[in-house]
């Protein structure tokens, strides 16, 4: 009974290194010859050793997810990391690896250095929630392990990154608004996300650019990820002598708040105010009315994350990978030309 490589090798008149490049995933060996080693190992309950392969090829064979956050997960924060870490997760495993999440509520840059140091895997992702994303960048930099930032730009030239595109999303919202009729456009951003609330703004301010509508700082309101900023945050701009007539908000959840806040000031949307989100999570298309949002395509980031930085470990030399993906405007119910007055 072929109890190892070897006898497995023995029993169907290969050589040991062809069965060990089928049973671990090499393209040199022809389709036939793999379904034969594979069906003879699973007949007799043989799987080859991950961790002697890991000392052998001196790789751990598992990528780290590094979420690192300065505040607790909520509900529609974790639906927007899960779609990524589903599609991460997917393409590890379709390559041999296997995913590791590292989660990181505060006490970001010790917990980062302790992943680095252990080297428990061959490279990292790191995504962040909230917070400075240099400081962890440099760090990892320092610590000289194969890394990609995920659904942020970072400043530094030399460092792989995959991102949704943020500033043409969020220019096709502004846009969609002003073919709509809408003139007075607030942006409902988010102040401890300076990168992509900043590129979403980018891509705001450009959009009225091009439509020869002047910029106007007052129709620009922040808010944190603390509970209720976004709805006060809207409040205050509803309470302007001359309220918008339609609000870009940073991401779904803000633009929640602010169907919230709309509708406690006796208002209705669209009729009064039209609202457009960013993300595209589940409770947009339940909202009352169904929000009108840009996409983004989660899942894709996750699977090309895992995909960019597994062509750096097999190319070192190589530019860091840095992509953009594209954003999607999906209209829906929330928005409509703006009421006369």
């Amino acid at each position: 009974m072929p109890t190892d490589i070897r006898s497995i090798a023995k029993h169907l008149g290969l050589s040991v290194s062809t069965v060990s490049k089928a049973l671990n995933g090499y393209d040199s060996v022809s389709e036939t010859t793999r379904k034969r080693i594979i069906q003879v190992a699973r007949k007799y309950n043989y799987y080859p050793s991950r961790a002697a392969r890991s000392l052998r090829n001196n790789k751990t064979e598992k990528i780290g997810l590094v979420l690192c956050t300065n505040t607790p997960l909520s509900n529609r924060s974790s639906e927007y990391y899960f779609e990524i870490i589903r599609g991460a997760a997917t393409a590890a495993e379709s390559k041999g690896y296997n995913l590791v999440l590292y989660l990181t509520v505060g006490s970001q840059l010790d917990r980062l250095m302790n992943v680095c140091r252990s080297r428990d895997v061959d490279c990292l992702i790191l995504m962040l929630g909230t917070g400075d994303l240099n400081s962890p960048v440099n760090l990892l930099i320092k610590e000289k392990i194969p890394f990609l930032v995920l659904n942020k730009h970072p400043k530094h030239l030399n460092v792989a990154y995959i991102v949704s595109d943020h500033e043409k999303g969020a220019k096709d919202a502004v846009k969609h608004l002003i073919k709509l009729g809408h003139q007075r456009i607030a942006y409902l951003g988010r102040e401890d996300d300076p990168e992509t609330s900043g590129d979403r703004l980018a891509g705001y301010r450009q959009a009225l650019l091009d439509h020869g509508i002047a910029f106007d700082e007052s129709l620009v309101a922040l808010a944190s990820s603390q509970p209720n900023t976004a709805h006060h945050a809207m409040k205050e701009l509803l309470e302007q002598p001359l309220r918008p007539t339609a609000v870009f908000a940073y991401s779904d959840a803000w633009a929640i708040e602010a169907l919230r806040a709309i509708s406690e000031c006796g208002l209705v949307v669209p009729k009064d105010i039209s609202v457009v989100g960013f993300d595209d999570l589940r409770a947009s298309s339940v909202t009352t009315p169904p929000l009108t949002t840009v996409r983004q395509h989660l899942t894709e980031l996750g699977k090309q994350a895992i995909e960019a930085l597994l062509q750096q470990l097999d190319d070192n030399s190589q530019s860091p990978i840095q992509r953009t993906i594209p954003a999607e405007l999906i209209e829906r119910q929330s928005t409509a030309s703006p009421p006369q007055r």
